[in-house]
């Protein structure tokens, strides 16, 4: 006894070294990894900062050499950063033709947007500073390693070739240069005013030798050698893409604005983080008043987790940013799913007449098959969220697969060997595992509804407000549209803005037309954003107009802060709606695959019709609350999908195990019962994870209430099919096709 006591005294004392280090220190474990410099970086949702999105001009890309000036773009960008001072911006490709700059901290954002995307100014100067040529002049910049002067020796060069009509300038500046004495016989690169420099800081001026003073480099290349050392590779083709810059065969358009001022970010960020903990010690509370001893290990196992999962991230170095938030805590309320999965089996294996032990072994090895299958369908949305998702929304895929794999792992080994371990310490009384001394059946297994037989009063409520967001659906084409879309979705630009004033009705009206008065154009009308602050949305606006908008809204309002800035393109917006649509499409498809491999089709076709009624009720509830539909709507839908299928999966699997042991039993009363088994499971598994997303509701800034609201709208529509209707439907699924079936035998 004295042996089993030191080891579970020894698993908390490291369960909770681990969990402290995580909170309290996460530097000693990860931030001083040598790979890793800063941990789980934050998003500019959460820090302040800006995310403009350039775009090559349609009209003017060349399929043929797209990959090569997209790479000079990079790099043109890049260098614009680093000269305009930040070096803390990160750059990448958004698609084949749209790169993505993030720049953190940035108080100016229209003047980045005109600095970053204006069109590069590349020269060619000598020791005078005189400029002999400019971009234009250049065919092609092609990085090479070789033999490039004909001495033997191999190394790194760039071969510049000249368009005809510039060659003779080419020939008089290089012979310019080769009469220069060293070391002013050379010719410099500069990028909108300032020189290209290599790696090391150092200026790139290549000399132009001495057996070129009499006629210059003549003909149509030349090349500029860089020796053999490894480094000078970086060089070769940095310098190849900046040459390259000046001759990129289209513009660059800004098609995207998002900028967030630190004040909002850092309110977002606190507000998230208090949300989150409520939340946890909500679920904690719940599952220690409902499961006791096995929510206790449970409570140690969801601490161990939550930390596990912020070293995951550090590690990682995921952007964490709102959504990304908004995916940990609600991990946080899935990670207790497999938790009440396999307590609830627990004390079903207790009222049966188990011992504890028996009962949770039992416990763990029959929930298993449900815990993978649902898991595996949250999988498969997270990685379609990762293929279709852009910026926060691939955050917010990245914390949620990266919650439910450790939720798998804690609830799989911790949360199991903590309650063994409490078993063989002679812990046994069944109050403390939530069972009555009678092993009496609980509440919901004596109901008398029969699902089957009442199963068009169930769906009646359902397909009412199915049809109703249907007709909102078939409306769009039409011209009317009673949804929200967001800019995300139709394009244009919004600003929120401190104003510092209690907002009145006669102020509303006054803002609107004050941007009507810079823009032309009547706005959509300013929201109140609590007493102080109001959302514009106009039409899609330059940068200069945007910056003027500000300006003479400062006039009425001289202490005016921006708190939050969005442009957003028309191709944005069409790219969104495609993925948005390609989505929901793909990831119903795979689980519909998956869900029919492991049941049959019946079940598969069952659950895949409630996942649409789930999706639908959530778009009716962006239409009656008028939700704003944004990017973050993808994650929505696609997280109901993962979420509900779990909760359906999970009636499935009782089925499919009653059917082998009641084989005498109608598929009626089968389906029925197994409702009932996993009713309170299902009804306590939407709880707790709705815990924290209400916590995010009421504490939170409004773009993560927006996500809230609707994610509780589906989590409640998902638990009433689950309940309701999915059992039903693969009971009328199933019916209908043995009745097609015995007529096809009688016919033949």
């Amino acid at each position: 006894m004295f042996k089993r006591i030191l080891i579970f005294i020894v698993m908390l004392a490291v369960i909770a070294a681990l969990t402290a280090v995580a909170f309290t220190g996460l530097d000693l474990m990860v931030f001083k990894i040598p790979s890793v410099q800063d941990g789980i970086v934050l998003g500019l949702d959460l820090q302040g900062g800006s995310i403009i999105t350039y775009e090559a001009e349609p009209t003017q890309v060349n399929e043929s050499t797209l990959n090569e000036d997209m790479a000079a773009a990079e790099q043109m960008l890049r260098q614009r950063l680093d000269a305009l001072g930040y070096t803390e911006a990160s750059l990448y490709p958004a698609s084949a033709t749209r790169i993505r700059v993030e720049i953190p901290d940035l108080e100016d954002p229209e003047e980045a947007v005109r600095m970053i995307g204006s069109t590069a100014q590349l020269e060619f100067r000598d020791s005078t500073d005189k400029v002999w040529l400019t971009g234009d002049a250049v065919e092609l910049a092609r990085a090479a390693y070789g033999d490039a002067t004909g001495s033997g020796v191999n190394q790194h060069y760039v071969e510049l070739t000249f368009k005809e009509e510039f060659r003779d300038d080419w020939a008089e500046a290089t012979k310019f240069a080769a009469n220069q004495t060293s070391p002013d016989n050379f010719i410099a690169i500069y990028m909108d005013g300032k020189p290209v420099l290599a790696d090391d800081g150092r200026e790139i001026k290549p000399t132009v030798e001495s057996e070129f003073a009499a006629t210059g480099i003549e003909g149509d290349s030349c090349v500029v050698t860089f020796g053999q050392t490894s480094g000078a590779s970086n060089d070769v083709r940095d310098f190849a893409n900046l040459i390259n810059i000046g001759k990129l065969p289209f513009q660059l358009n800004q098609v995207q604005l998002s900028s967030v001022g630190p004040t909002l970010g850092a309110d977002s960020l606190n507000t998230s983080l208090i949300a989150g903990a409520i939340g946890l010690a909500l679920v904690i509370v719940f599952m220690l008043v409902y499961y006791r001893l096995p929510g206790l290990m449970a409570s140690i196992s969801l601490a161990f987790y939550t930390a596990l999962v912020a070293i995951v991230l550090a590690v990682m170095r995921v952007n964490l940013s709102l959504p990304g938030i908004a995916g940990i805590i609600l991990s946080i309320g899935m990670a207790v799913d497999a938790n009440v999965v396999i307590f609830e089996r627990i004390k079903e294996e207790l009222r049966s007449g188990k011992t504890v032990k028996g009962s949770v072994d039992a416990g763990y090895k029959r929930a298993l098959t449900a815990i993978i299958d649902s898991n595996i369908t949250t999988v498969i949305a997270g990685v379609v969220l990762l293929a279709f998702g852009t910026g926060a929304i691939r955050g917010f895929a990245v914390t949620l697969l990266v919650g439910v794999i450790l939720s798998m792992i804690t609830v799989l080994i911790v949360s199991r060997l903590l309650l063994n371990q409490m078993v063989n310490l002679g812990v046994t009384k069944l109050p403390l595992y939530g069972v009555r001394a009678d092993r009496a059946e609980p509440r919901f297994q004596r109901i008398q509804t029969h699902f089957t037989k009442n199963f068009k009063w169930f769906g009646i409520p359902s397909l009412v407000i199915c049809l109703f967001a249907a007709v909102c659906l078939v409306l769009l084409p039409f011209g009317v549209t009673l949804f929200n879309f967001d800019i995300d979705f139709v394009g244009g630009t919004s600003f929120h803005l401190e104003t510092g004033k209690n907002l009145t009705a006669d102020d509303l009206n006054s803002i609107a037309n004050a941007v009507q008065e810079v823009t032309g154009e009547a706005p959509a009308a300013p929201q109140k954003v609590g007493e102080t602050q109001v959302l514009i949305k106009t039409n899609d606006i330059d940068s200069e107009t945007r910056e003027k908008v500000v300006e003479r809204l400062t006039q009425d309002y001289a202490g005016l802060e921006t708190l939050e800035t969005a442009n957003v393109g028309s191709s944005v917006g069409s790219d969104l709606r495609r993925a948005a649509v390609l989505s929901v499409i793909i990831a119903s498809a795979l689980i519909l695959l998956y869900i029919t491999i492991r049941f049959q089709f019946s079940s598969g076709l069952a659950a895949v019709v409630a996942l649409i009624h789930d999706l639908l009720i959530i778009l009716a509830g962006y239409v009656i609350f008028q939700i704003p539909i944004n990017m973050n709507f993808i994650a929505v839908m696609l997280t109901i999908l993962g979420y509900s299928i779990n909760s359906t999966i999970v009636v499935f699997d009782r089925v499919r195990e009653n059917r082998r042991l009641m084989q005498k039993t109608s598929f009626a009363d089968i389906v029925d019962r197994s409702i009932k088994q996993t009713m309170g499971r299902n009804i306590n598994t939407t709880l707790t994870t709705l815990l924290p997303v209400i916590c995010i509701i009421i504490l939170g800034v409004p773009s993560v209430r927006n996500f809230a609201v609707p994610l509780t709208i589906g989590l409640l529509a998902g638990m009433y099919s689950s309940i309701c209707l999915s059992g039903s439907m693969w009971h009328r699924i199933s019916n209908a096709d043995k009745t097609a079936t015995d007529k096809l035998n009688r016919k033949s």
